[in-house]
């Protein structure tokens, strides 16, 4: 009976530790989504010449900050590589919004972009 308790604690550890694991991935992926969202925030205030481009800049460098402490080195490539397409999909989002011909269109693109920021935003603690 022991053995069998100690085998059946042994696999919750372990069982423990990879759940744990995956929260950890589903984390840096949050916060590397986030970053590009704010990457895209910020390059497209600059375009239209928005004066928030400053706190765009200033969130984006938080989320950044957060990101490097919490990733592992060996998915630093991984990470990036999910920073840069959630950058590029929120900058299709912001240029439907702004510069889209049709206005339903424009307006669910701008609905859906300030929806992405506020969920964010809504993970910083001055958020």
């Amino acid at each position: 009976m022991s053995r069998l308790r100690t085998l059946i604690s042994s696999a919750l550890i372990v069982v423990g530790l990879t759940g744990a694991a995956h929260a950890n991935d589903d984390l840096v992926l949050v916060f590397a989504g986030c970053a590009g969202r704010m990457s895209a925030e910020m390059e497209h205030a600059w375009l239209v010449n928005d004066a928030r481009a400053d706190t765009w800049q200033t969130q984006r460098q938080r989320f950044v900050s957060i990101l490097q402490a919490i990733m592992p080195r060996d998915r630093a490539r991984e990470t990036l590589s999910h920073r840069v397409e959630a950058k590029l999909a929120h900058s299709a989002i912001l240029t439907t919004a702004k510069f889209g011909t049709d206005p339903r269109r424009s307006r669910l693109a701008k609905k859906q972009a300030r929806i992405q920021v506020q969920s964010c935003q809504a993970m910083l603690l001055d958020g």
